[in-house]
């Protein structure tokens, strides 16, 4: 299959450092930013230059453990070393916070203090809020009120939080599973209905372990009616590894493993980065029944026999995301170039015109250039 992609704007962006992750931000008035962890910048796409105050979280950026967007680009959250959340909607400039409960703020400044990943996910609304560990401590917390998050007054929201504890049969990362994901989405549509969606993936012995966690909201029914508005549902399945094609091994480091559910939640993605590049692909994992489908990415556009072992990692998939359809994931891959498949596994061809940058037909599109450096130690006497 062949895609076309027209360019709308190229530009360079002028900072010397490198930025793990692009976004949209914003339903009216959207605009790009670049985030890590700790930090977010404006990018002007028309000059490249970026904007390095945003008023309103400025009291923030210092305090910062995550940061993260909604699904639909409306909400910026951020978690803070002192427990507390915040959220920011760029169309208004509202920024709202939340006050974290006495259990969710010690997982977070335990997470802090042994640099352990936290993963933050908020719901299209803002209304809900989920905080998780790889090695399964997981934290909701639920909007109160009836209105409109931004119809609130109060600078901040007054809301519910709860624990969700593991089955005893359930299987989760532990701390030395380093290539562990984490990976949830809230979805509202008519098959799944108004749930929240949870992975954890990670090598166990010879097999891929998915544990899948699935927290289903009640139908018309408000909390006081009920101890919980929802309920909890947990699965599993291990995929051998030596059963795909090619085979695949366990790399236990981080980045090894991607994964994303789609917009409509019924595929999730995992990506396995392997030594060899012949060998990665993407497993699309139907999350109704586990029917599991392969794609692979060729090589990652390697054509060499023998990648060094100190370029393994550049033919690694970086990042993954679904097209609002749901139709179709877009890798990034760490050498700077772009592979789109579709949700049955099939890599596309790719052709782009506009703003002089012309590619294709091709399966894998150069965005930026791979940036390789090298140090020089000088002995001082």
């Amino acid at each position: 299959m062949e895609i076309r992609l027209e360019v709308l704007t190229s530009t360079t962006i002028k900072q010397k450092r490198p930025w793990p992750r692009v976004s949209w931000l914003g339903q009216e008035n959207e605009a790009v930013f670049l985030l890590d962890d700790k930090l977010i910048h404006e990018v002007n796409l028309l000059s490249g230059r970026t904007k390095k105050k945003i008023p309103r979280l400025q009291p923030f950026l210092q305090h910062l453990v995550v940061l993260t967007t909604s699904s639909n680009d409306a909400w910026l959250a951020g978690v803070l070393t002192t427990g507390e959340l915040f959220l920011w909607n760029k169309d208004q400039d509202c920024l709202k916070t939340i006050q974290a409960a006495e259990k969710p703020k010690e997982m977070i400044k335990a997470a802090v203090a042994s640099s352990l990943r936290l993963y933050l996910y908020v719901s299209g609304d803002g209304k809900r809020v989920l905080i998780v560990t790889p090695s399964g401590g997981i934290f909701l917390w639920e909007y109160l009120e009836f209105r409109n998050v931004l119809s609130s007054k109060s600078p901040s929201l007054r809301g519910q939080w709860s624990q969700i504890t593991p089955e005893e049969a359930v299987r989760l990362p532990s701390t030395e599973d380093k290539e562990a994901v984490v990976h949830a989405a809230f979805i509202k549509n008519e098959l799944l209905g108004d749930c929240c969606l949870c992975a954890f993936t990670f090598y166990s012995g010879e097999c891929l372990r998915l544990t899948c966690l699935a927290i289903r909201w009640h139908e018309n029914v408000f909390p006081p009616v009920r101890s919980l508005p929802y309920r909890v549902h947990w699965a599993q399945q291990d995929c051998l590894l030596r059963s795909l094609i090619p085979t695949c091994e366990s790399v236990k480091s981080r980045g090894a493993l991607i994964s994303a559910f789609s917009r409509d939640g019924l595929t999730l993605a995992v990506t396995l980065n392997q030594k060899d590049p012949k060998a990665t692909q993407v497993l699309f994992v139907n999350t109704l029944n586990f029917v599991t489908l392969c794609g692979s990415l060729k090589g990652c556009s390697n054509k060499s026999p023998m990648v060094p072992a100190t370029l393994v990692r550049s033919y690694w998939v970086g990042d993954i995301s679904w097209t609002h359809d749901s139709l179709f994931l877009a890798c990034m891959l760490k050498r700077g170039s772009l592979v789109l498949l579709t949700c049955q596994g099939e890599l596309l061809t790719l052709i782009t015109h506009g703003c002089s940058v012309e590619f294709g037909p091709a399966e894998f599109i150069p965005l930026h250039p791979l940036i390789t450096y090298s140090i020089s130690y000088l002995n001082i006497q």
